[in-house]
Order: C-alpha cells, then sequence, then structure tokens
C-alpha cells in the first residue's frame, strides 16, 4: 500500500475543501469500478476455464442468497413432473399423496383416527386409473 500524504485542510477555504471532497468522492468511484471490473473479467476467466457461464453463476448466487442450495434447485428449463399417487384416499380419489415431503392433513386425519398407510396404498391401487391392455 502506498504511503499516506498529510495534507493540513486548514489552510483551504471551504470551497476549496468542497472542491477537494468532490474530487476524492469521485476518484473513489473510479477505483471501485476499476476493481469490481477486474474482479468481474477474473470470475468470468474462471467460470468459462469449468465450462460454467455467468448466467448460470447470477442464478445459483441469488439462489443462495435466498438460502436454497444450488445443488438443490432443479434446472428452470426442465420443470418436474408430478409423482404418481402412492397413497389414496378411499372415499375420495381426487385426494393423493406421493409419500414424499410433508403429510397432507387428510393423512394425518385417517393415522390419528386408526387408519394405516398401508389401508392408503392399497386404495391408491384399487382407485388407480386403468390403462388399456397393450396388444
Amino acid at each position: 500500500m502506498k504511503e499516506i500524504i498529510e495534507i493540513d485542510l486548514k489552510r483551504y477555504t471551504l470551497p476549496q475543501l468542497r472542491e477537494l471532497g468532490s474530487r476524492i468522492g469521485k476518484a473513489i468511484d473510479r477505483q471501485e469500478s476499476a476493481a469490481r471490473a477486474a474482479v468481474i473479467r477474473r470470475i468470468a476467466a474462471l467460470a468459462r476455464s469449468h465450462g460454467v457461464s455467468l448466467d448460470e453463476l447470477a442464478a445459483d448466487a441469488v439462489a443462495m442468497k435466498a438460502g436454497e442450495p444450488a445443488a438443490r434447485r432443479a434446472p428452470a428449463a426442465m420443470p418436474r413432473e408430478p409423482l404418481p399417487a402412492k397413497y389414496r384416499h378411499p372415499n375420495n380419489r381426487e385426494l393423493g399423496w406421493s409419500g414424499r415431503g410433508r403429510q397432507p392433513h387428510w393423512v394425518t386425519a385417517w393415522l390419528a383416527n386408526g387408519g394405516s398407510l398401508d389401508a392408503l396404498a392399497i386404495a391408491a391401487e384399487k382407485l388407480a386409473p386403468r390403462r388399456p391392455p397393450v396388444m
């Protein structure tokens, strides 16, 4: 780091000090912009060497800032298809659950009333949509 130059600011008038402050502010902005551009160039070169685009890095950075790990995110271009229902409500064909994630309220209520997941799995098999036979 360069040596700091001592300046006797008492010798300057108020307008001169304001001008000096303005020039210092502009110099700081120029230095920050140059340093930022240098960092971006270095990151871009590093990303290219690993086969990653800056857009992908930016998306991962946004996800990480939101607290979501980049590795767990699904790619934006490929939406996930819903999983088939592994469990189904025996009285209401519309209520199904894949068995992943939190239990729906109807499953929790079923289990609280003495029902079993096996009964819901059997109901899912019985109520599954029929496929036409392959000929």
